[in-house]
Parts: structure tokens; sequence; C-alpha cells
């Protein structure tokens, strides 16, 4: 996908639509810093300890999916994963911006916060009564190439890393010490402390949460792909591309800044490192420039005097013994997704036999319009991606496929009556209508005018948009374990969705568990581009359940429940029980 894409150059897309001259000169800055980031060797020092490693492999992991949000702009599919993305590489920087600054105290955290992780996901398979006979593969996929084990004392006493929401605040509470353009030859400390400034934007925090939107793919987020001049559900509005690929660039520079703060025996001695880091702030600074002539948010107000604080967090005391994997019990890199992949081609090919044209009965609900494309785009991203360079993509479409379609099973489960649905219906917009309330005033209470905010998530005229009252008292939906334990009611082990949702979130919150699925050791090499054969058969299994979900139920919706999409929508949840049924031999979840 990415080579077709590079020789299509910045004009000439696959979704036919004709940029303007601003979003031409985005794409070009964007693929630009990309080509420099991946000119950049990767050294990894093996018999080093574990924090070492995790932190070698932040970079190569950062700039992977970096250039896969790259290659879907234009693509004409997966315009929201796109957003998913940036939203971790936005977490990413912040992560490594504050691990940079003290990595002698800070970088043994990485340790700290993957015993956490493993300690999560036992919870959930004892909370959910779910069952993982391979669970030592899935806390330790990467095996010879450092201790991942997690019983020395180095792990046992280490600290875990601030949450997102912390780190944002401190992020936002401090102001950049140079501007971009001022440091050269410096040390990366003294590009980390400028690059601040880079991702310093009018309403951060109300980006973000648009960023947020899209990788959960909800309703919200599935709406930054109606464009006036695109196919709902693939294709991004301008003005998101250029806020997701604002903070997508700044987000994977800032990790680069970090890891060199953090490791600096990892840098290549071939590379000279100021010149490579002064390049890299100036390619930078030409795709914020870039964007921010697209989406138009201004410079930030002043930051607050008071700054905001944030603590390593100790260990908790609740830590399950299972979190340690006794070295004896690792087992080998042998698993195979083919026979997984065979299943999701048999899938897919159903999947593509039928097309509902969603206004052959009517003008449709927007909401039905949106589940219906937007899990076909995600779901073809999918098959794009899961055995190309940019597999890591499948993960993240995978995830956002299952949050959303938890959420329209539970919208379109069988109500006693109608006032029943009614409410269950209101509920479930008065949610979306909350959230855009919300993001509207996060943006105008931080430097961005009211009409601004109001623009960036205003529909194209063409859109006739529903009521936008919120009841009062409403009630929020339910938790997202709550959602994903209904939908797995038909499965031997209902819990086990709540687990793969976890052990997906692995990666796109990029947690260090989530890193060592991002690569394989085989045969004496580290493929740092490969993803382990679990997460991989995982990701398609849950992608088959979500989009089979997603498309039938939206089917149903959009024409009226017709005996067709009734056939159709049979077909799909057979098939991907089918994908189901191979894949729990790879992931052994359920």
């Amino acid at each position: 996908m990415s080579e077709q894409l590079i020789e299509d150059g910045h004009d000439q897309r696959p979704d036919g639509r004709k940029p303007d001259a601003a979003t031409i000169r985005l794409r070009a800055t964007t693929r630009t810093l990309r080509e420099h980031l991946d000119a950049l060797p990767t050294v990894f020092h093996f018999d080093g300890p574990g924090d070492q490693f995790l932190a070698e492999s932040a970079l190569p992991f950062a700039r992977w999916r970096y250039a896969c949000a790259d290659s879907l702009l234009g693509s004409g599919m997966g315009g929201t994963v796109g957003g998913a993305l940036a939203r971790s590489l936005f977490d990413d920087g912040l992560r490594w911006q504050w691990i940079g600054q003290a990595p002698a105290e800070r970088r043994s955290a990485l340790l700290g916060t993957m015993l956490e992780e493993r300690n999560r996901i036992f919870g959930y398979l004892e909370e959910h009564e779910a069952s993982c006979p391979n669970l030592a593969r899935w806390f330790v996929p990467l095996s010879d190439v450092t201790d991942l084990t997690g019983g020395s004392l180095s792990w046992l006493s280490a600290p875990s890393l601030p949450d997102e929401q912390e780190l944002l605040d401190l992020f936002l509470a401090s102001s950049p010490a140079a501007s971009p353009s001022a440091v050269s030859g410096g040390r990366p400390e003294d590009f980390l402390a400028a690059a601040r400034g880079m991702l310093a934007l009018s309403g951060l925090r109300g980006a973000v949460t648009i960023l947020g939107h899209a990788g959960h793919g909800n309703l919200l987020g599935l709406q930054s792909s109606v464009a006036a001049d695109g196919v709902p559900g693939h294709d991004l509005r301008a003005d998101h591309e250029a806020l997701f690929m604002h903070v997508a660039a700044v987000g994977v520079t800032v990790t680069l800044l970090g890891v060199c703060a953090a490791v600096p025996e990892c840098w290549p001695e071939e590379v000279d490192q100021a010149e490579y880091l002064t390049t890299t702030m100036r390619l930078t600074q030409e795709v914020v420039s870039a964007a921010s002539a697209v989406h138009g948010l201004g410079d930030p107000k002043p930051a607050p005097a008071a700054s905001a604080k944030v603590r390593t967090r100790g260990r908790q005391p609740q830590l399950r013994p299972e979190v340690i994997v006794p070295p004896g019990s690792l087992l080998p890199d042998i698993a195979d997704a083919s026979p997984v992949i065979a299943a999701v081609k048999e899938y897919d090919a159903f999947l593509n036999s039928c097309y509902i044209s969603p206004w052959a009965h009517g003008d449709p609900k927007l909401a039905g319009v949106l589940a219906y494309a937007g899990a076909h785009s995600t779901f073809a991203t999918v098959m794009a991606t899961y055995d190309q360079h940019a597999a890591v993509t499948t993960v993240f479409a995978a995830r956002m496929l299952l949050e959303e379609a938890a959420r329209f099973t539970w919208l379109a489960e069988e109500q006693k009556d109608d006032e029943a649905y009614v409410q269950r219906s209101t509920r479930y917009f008065d949610e979306f209508r909350a959230r855009k309330k919300k993001t509207i005033a996060l943006f105008s209470s931080n430097g961005v005018s009211l009409k601004a905010a109001e623009q960036l998530l205003h529909l194209p005229d063409s859109v006739v948009e529903g009521p936008q009252a919120i009841a009062k008292g409403r009630k929020p939906l339910p938790p997202i374990d709550e959602l994903l334990l209904a939908m797995g009611e038909s499965f031997p082990e209902p819990g086990w969705l709540p687990v793969a949702y976890s052990l997906l979130s692995q990666v796109t919150h990029s947690t260090p568990t989530g890193l060592a699925h991002m690569a394989r050791y085989v045969d004496g090499t580290l493929r740092a581009h490969d993803i382990s054969p679990e997460m991989l058969a995982l990701a398609l299994d849950v992608a088959c359940l979500g989009s089979a979900r997603l498309i039938g139920l939206s089917s149903l919706l959009l024409t009226r429940g017709d005996d067709t999409a009734k056939q159709y929508a049979l077909g799909l949840e057979e098939r991907a029980l089918a994908v189901h049924n191979t894949a729990r031999l790879v992931h052994w979840l359920d």
C-alpha cells in the first residue's frame, strides 16, 4: 500500500479527490519527514537490561506508526485509523519527553509499567472468568533477546509511568525553553525542550479529544471522515487530516528525542547526531506550519503560572505472583497464523459479495451510514495491511471495530417495547451530543474562538443533523467492559472479549508489553516490523467479529430489515465465527 502511494505522488491518490494546494503541501511535508526518519539505522543491545531494550524499541515502533498514518492519507480507506495512530504518537511524545528529562531515574518505569499491565490482564481473566493457556507467550513474546521475565529486583522495585492525563497536564503547564529554529548543534535534551513549542497550539485539550474520538472508533470519530467531497467512513476531512498529522509528526519527533536522551548508546556511530536532529526539527516544523495553515488553530495562551505536579507512582501492593514468568515456562515462537488468514480471506470474499446502498430505502440516518461505511473502510484497511509493512495498522483497526461493534450491539438490542428502544437510542446519541459539546467547550476555553471550534466539528451542509438537545439527567453509556461482555454472551467464555480488548490496547497505547509484540526474534535476527502471531490472530479475529456485527446490524437498519440484509448479516456472523474457531488455536482465548 505505501509503495503505491509513493508512486502516485501527493496529489494523485486512490480516493479520487483533488486536494487543494495547502493539503498537497501538507502531504509533501509529512512524506519528507517520514523518509528522513526511516533513513536512521536502528541499534539494539540484546545483552542489556530490559528497560534499555524497551527504550531502544520505542523509536522503531513510533516511526512505523507514523509511516502507516502517512500512507493512509488519501488512500480511500481507513481515514479515522490515521487518527488512532496519531493519538498514540501524541501519548508517546508526552511519555518520552517526561522520561528524557530525567532518564537515570525514570527509564526503569518501563519495567514497572510492564508488570502492572500484566497484573491488569491477569485481573481481567480472573474477573471475567476467562482462560488463556498460553498467557506466558502474551507476557513474554520475545525470548533470548533480553530478560523480560520480570523476576529480578530491578523490576520489582521499579516505579510506574504516570498516566496519560497527568502527562498532558504537565505538558500544558510548561513553556518551551526556546523556539525550535533557535536550537542547533545541541544535545538531545536541548532539542527536547524546544520541541514542546511545536505541539503548543490553541485548544490542545480539544484537539486531543478529537483524536480520542477517532481512536475509539465511535460516532464522533467517524464524523472526521464526513467531508463534502469524500466517501463517508473512508476519506478524512482536510482540517482533521491536518490536525492528525500535526500531532503525529511532533509525537514521533519528541519520541526520537526522548529515546536519544534515555539511551544514548543506541545512536548509530556513522550518523552525525546534531546534524540529523537539527534536520528532524526543521522538517517537523515544516509539517507543523503546513498543518496549521489547514486546521487553523492558532498559537496557545501562555502557560499558567502554577506548574502541574507529576510524580512517579510506586509499585502497587496487589501485584500478583503470576506476573513474573518463570524462565522454564517461556514458550517458543512457533505459532502460525496462516490458517487464520485463509479463513479471513473467505470472510472477506463473502463480505464483498453484497453491497447495500444506504440511500436505496429513503434518506438514511447518519449513524447507520457511518456504521456501515466506516466498518467497510476500517476492515478494508485490515485486509490491505495485515501482511504488509503496515501490519501494525491492523491492530489499531481491529480494536476500533470491536469497540464500536459492542456499542452498536447494545444500541440495536431488542427491547420490550418501542418506548424502551427510544430511551436506549436517546441515551446512545446523547452520549455523543455531550461529547461534542464538551469538545467545543475545551477548544473555546483554551484560546480558540467559539466559531472556529464549532466549525471544526461542523458537518457539511449536505448532512441533515438530528436534534442537538441533551436530555436532562442523561445516563452515560455503560462501560466498555460491560458492553463487550454483553456482545460475547454467545461464546463459551463471554469474558474473552474484554481480555482481547485489553491485549489489543497494549499496542494502541504503546505499553512495554505492546512493544514486545511488535517484533520477532527469528534465527538470531530481530524483525522489528513484524507482529507476534498471537497478536495478529487476535486482531484478525476481532476485526471479523466487529465488522460482521457492525455491517450486519447497519445493513438491517438501512434496509429496514429486508430479507437480503438478514441473510447477509447471518452469513457474516457465520463466517466470522469460523475465523474465531481457527484463531483461538493461535491466541488461545475463549
